[in-house]
Parts: C-alpha cells; structure tokens; sequence
C-alpha cells in the first residue's frame, strides 16, 4: 500500500470522483429543469430569463468545482507545510548544549542545600541522607531475600532465585560506587566528597523504591 502512495494520488483521484460525480448530478438536473421549463413555461421573455439563470447557475456549479479541485490539487498542497516543516517551526531555539554538572542532578544535594546554610548544616544533611537512604535499602533487600528464599522452597533450589538477587545486589553496589567516585571527580574539588555523598544516596534510594515496587 505505501508503494502505491508514492506512484499514485489517491487522494487527488477520490477528489477527482468526487467532483466529477457531483457535476454529473448537477448537469442531469439542470438538464431536467430545462426539459421542465420547456414543457410548463410558455415561449417569451420570461421562459429565456429562466432559461439563462438556468444555465448560469450551472456555469457556477461548474466554476465552484472547477475551483475546489484546483485548490485540492495545487493550492493546498503548496500552502500546508510538511510533518518535518511544522516540527522545526514548533521546536524553539535551543540553548547551547551544555553537560549539566553532577551538582545539579542530585536530588538530595540539592535538597540539603535548600535546608542547610553552612558547610557543616550540608554535610549534616547529607550523611543523614545517606544513612536513611542505606537503611531503606538494606531492610527492603532483606524482605526481598527471604521472599527469594521462599521462592526456592516452593519451586525448586535449580531456580537460584536467591543467589541471582545476591548477585543482582552486588553488582548494584558496585555500579554505585563507581558511579558516584566518578561524579566525584567530575566535580570541583571543594564539592567532590558531597556530590559524593549525595549519589550514593540518591542510588540507594531509587533501588530501595524499585525493591518495593517489586515486592508490591
């Protein structure tokens, strides 16, 4: 079907129906009226005025469709933008690319500095952070353990439900320890230890909650 889009209008062809269907039932009535005129009206001025209005309107029928699939065949075509058109023109104009540093991602620094007014208040903030964030994981891990456990009980030791979490988990913290040295590094270095600290915690946060939706 897509191939024969490209070779074929089907569009301009169901217009092209369209309106030669239509003067086609317009030329039979008007045809009829004519008939109809000359039988009822008698021969005078008044049968040829008839007679004229008769066909100028259907000069304009013929005019009115004449003009609608010209406008349906090149007008509008010309006047509609293109799908690739619209999109550049309702895209804004773009900032320049920039990377957004570590600092600014951070959920937890960010809201530590929102809370804390001095260096220390921030780290305050953040290692309390950083130790919710480690306990909500490490109970949500244990739930998810034992439901493992289990697992392999009702099923069959061949699973490896629990050793595959085990694994799962390990992998995990490793991830996040790299993950969050690296961000460090991309820091300044008077920010390195909390944006540190503050990864570390949004990590285990977003795997606690996804430990829970699970276990949901």
């Amino acid at each position: 079907m897509g191939e024969l889009h490209e070779w074929v209008h089907l569009d301009a062809i169901q217009a092209l129906v369209h309106h030669a269907t239509a003067i086609v039932t317009a030329i039979f009535l008007f045809a009829v009226t004519a008939r109809l005129i000359t039988y009822l009206i008698p021969d005078g001025y008044a049968k040829k005025i008839v007679i004229i209005i008769d066909d100028v309107i259907l000069l304009a029928v013929f005019g009115l469709a004449g003009y609608r699939l010209l406008n349906y065949l090149w007008v509008r075509p010309h006047m509609e933008s293109t799908p690739e058109e619209m999109a550049e023109v309702s895209q804004p104009a773009s900032a320049p690319d920039r990377e957004p540093a570590a600092s600014d991602t951070s959920a937890a620094l960010a809201q530590c500095r929102a809370l804390g007014k001095t260096s220390d208040e921030l780290h305050q903030c953040l290692e309390e952070k950083s130790a919710r964030a480690q306990k909500a994981l490490e109970q949500a891990s244990a739930k998810m353990l034992t439901d493992m456990k289990a697992l392999d009980k009702v099923g069959s030791a061949k699973i490896g439900a629990r050793k595959s979490f085990e694994a799962a988990q390990q992998a995990f913290l490793q991830y996040r320890e790299a993950e969050c040295r690296w961000l460090g590094t991309t820091a300044a270095r008077a920010v390195a230890e909390e944006v540190y600290q503050a990864c570390t915690a949004d990590l285990a946060s977003a795997r606690a909650a996804r430990i829970q939706a699970i276990l949901k």
